[in-house]
């Protein structure tokens, strides 16, 4: 529960090199989505985002499906690897217009035009994708939703390197370097967002403020919430170092190995851990924000609790039943290595 991409799948892969992206909730579509949508991709297009070109090689595949409903496609041949990104509006939502700055929520859907196969789902997964339309992803996502209107579907034929800012594909995605890829996104509407917290550094916390560990057999098993007052989501991350290790400091591009355990305010029992599984290994820059704030500079070997507000954790949106929106996260977290 506790990665990134756990939570918004695909996002942080698509994150512009400069910039600093699990649920089961199911957001339902606007009632002025389009009913029973079916789409030829090769036909004409109901509209356009302006200033974007139709999608060429379309006619490889058709999709139906009611927006931010459902989505199937069928593919008819292969998606030849076109030279630029193409976008077309296959469906005209009559929602308003997708204004700079907007999160939206949005059903992803990423097909390989090359093997034919479903690279990657919102539908899938259950929830949408609570994407920003600030540019801090590639630009392909600029071109999907500037012009748009809410309600609709929009597709654009790309390539690996304009959706992943990289040349070599996603073995994870099961894209290939030379794929064509074809991007379905359903603009169901305007995200809710977390406050912003009052900044974005780790803070050291009194033990006294933050829940105590419950041990197991000497490993965590739990929080005690006993005394703990209710946090502000506006707070920024707050960290108890519980145990010093004598490793390395962490640094942000590291990979981490883990164990960790972690609740939300009041929870009967955690939401998600290791300690009785395999330890976590990942890079941390592929972990929700609250554990980039909080463990860089913590060395190896030690034991910290962190507090991380919503707005670097699961947001607006929580994940799944367990972690509701807005929720704030506790976290006991063993840095066992780095590299």
């Amino acid at each position: 529960m506790l990665l990134d991409k756990k939570v918004r799948p695909v996002l942080r892969r698509f994150r512009r090199p400069s910039a600093a992206l699990g649920t089961v909730l199911l957001i339902p579509a606007l009632a002025a989505c389009s009913s029973s949508s079916t789409g030829d991709a090769g036909a004409t297009a109901p509209a356009q985002s302006a200033g974007v070109t139709a999608a060429a090689g379309l006619s490889s595949v058709s999709f139906s499906g009611d927006v931010g409903k459902s989505l199937s496609a069928t593919w008819h041949t292969t998606v030849a690897s076109p030279t630029s990104t193409s976008v077309t509006t296959l469906v005209k939502g009559t929602g308003s217009t997708v204004a700079d700055g907007d999160t939206v929520s949005t059903y992803l859907w990423i097909g390989d035009g090359t093997t034919k196969k479903v690279a990657y789902s919102d539908y899938t997964n259950g929830t949408p994708e609570s994407i920003p339309n600030n540019g801090s992803l590639s630009a392909l996502f600029t071109k999907l939703l500037t012009g748009s209107t809410y309600g609709s579907r929009v597709v654009a034929v790309t390539t690996p390197s304009d959706l992943l800012g990289s040349s070599s594909g996603d073995p994870q995605l099961g894209i290939g370097a030379n794929d064509s890829l074809v991007v379905v996104a359903d603009i169901v509407k305007k995200a809710t967002v977390s406050p912003t917290p009052s900044d974005s550094a780790v803070h050291t916390a009194s033990p006294s403020k933050l829940p105590k560990v419950i041990l197991q057999k000497g490993k965590p098993a739990g929080l005690d919430w006993t005394g703990i007052a209710k946090p502000s989501l506006t707070t920024p991350v707050q960290r108890v170092i519980l145990k010093n290790g004598t490793g390395p400091a962490v640094k942000a591009i590291d990979t981490l190995t883990v164990n960790y355990l972690g609740e939300t305010y009041q929870a009967k029992s955690p939401f998600d851990e290791s300690y009785t599984k395999t330890p976590l290994t990942s890079a941390l820059s592929g972990l929700i924000p609250g554990w980039r704030i909080g463990l860089t500079g913590v060395k190896v070997g030690s034991r910290v609790l962190l507090e991380i507000p919503p707005a670097y954790g699961y947001g607006a949106q929580g994940s799944g039943s367990a972690i509701p929106g807005n929720a704030t996260l506790f976290f006991v977290i063993d840095v066992l290595k780095a590299k």
